[in-house]
């Protein structure tokens, strides 16, 4: 996709504002032709992620068509992430990234991206715990598991929903009291110095073999019980079930169509 001169600079001005956080914002086609609609940027931590303000979104989409997404990168070339390319299948639309100081654009859309399992990147609410065991359900197991929409540190919220409790029945999932290969644990990890008032990490129990059918991986050293799960700030991984993490588990679940 292209766009005029106009339109670039509407978009490193946007970028500029935004600066140190990512700028975010729309592209659309109105009645008097295509415009470029700066919107307000929800992410917990917007030096790194950027979250639409649906409120803006919507009223842009009052205003016309929308035809791509648009963010920034700030201190970073404009190359997309690996979360850019699932939130770009999601959207179905194409994206525009400009890396700010420098105001480099680029450009890519849809084409069938699916993150890997292992070593994919973390970002809330897209590439996640829950991403990854939906991922694993779907890829190893052919379920379709839905999605939630989620806000980053929800387990932090006192009065707030626990997602997974309040979700895994309804999901297809059973509570049971032994763990066999397949089946998800939900753990309640705190982070140092903060309040952790619900179990807020899931991990697909892997037994004693940890191989996986939808992509190679090398074999792990040790005897297992294996995992498979992403944790913030790291890449997702199979490891090692240990005691620290058998410590922390809350729920032991089941899905109701899942055969081992």
């Amino acid at each position: 996709m292209r766009i005029n001169q106009k339109l670039q600079d509407e978009v490193r001005a946007h970028a500029e504002r935004a600066y140190p956080a990512e700028a975010c914002g729309v592209l659309i086609k109105s009645a008097s032709g295509r415009e470029y609609v700066p919107c307000g940027n929800l992410a917990t931590t917007p030096r790194e992620h950027f979250q639409i303000d649906h409120k803006d979104m919507a009223r842009a989409e009052d205003r016309g068509e929308v035809l791509a997404i648009i963010h920034s990168h700030p201190d970073k070339a404009p190359a997309p992430s690996m979360a850019d390319r699932v939130s770009c299948e999601l959207h179905e639309l194409p994206w525009g990234i400009v890396g700010w100081p420098g105001g480099d654009f680029e450009w890519f859309k849809p084409s069938g991206f699916q993150a890997p399992l292992l070593g994919r990147d973390f970002s809330h609410g897209l590439l996640d715990c829950w991403a990854a065991c939906r991922d694993w359900y779907a890829r190893e197991a052919g379920l379709q598991l839905p999605n939630f929409e989620r806000s980053d540190l929800w387990w932090e919220q006192k009065d707030g929903p626990s997602l997974y409790e309040d979700n895994f029945a309804a999901t297809g999932f059973y509570q049971v009291n032994e763990a066999r290969r397949g089946d998800m644990l939900v753990l309640q990890i705190p982070t140092p110095g903060r309040e952790c008032y619900f179990p807020n990490h899931a991990v697909i129990y892997l037994g004693d073999e940890p191989a996986l059918i939808s992509e190679p991986a090398p074999k792990l050293g040790g005897s297992g019980p294996f995992i498979y799960h992403h944790m913030p700030g790291r890449l997702a991984v199979r490891e090692i079930y240990g005691w620290s993490m058998a410590n922390r588990v809350k729920l032991i679940l089941r899905h109701k169509d899942y055969r081992p």
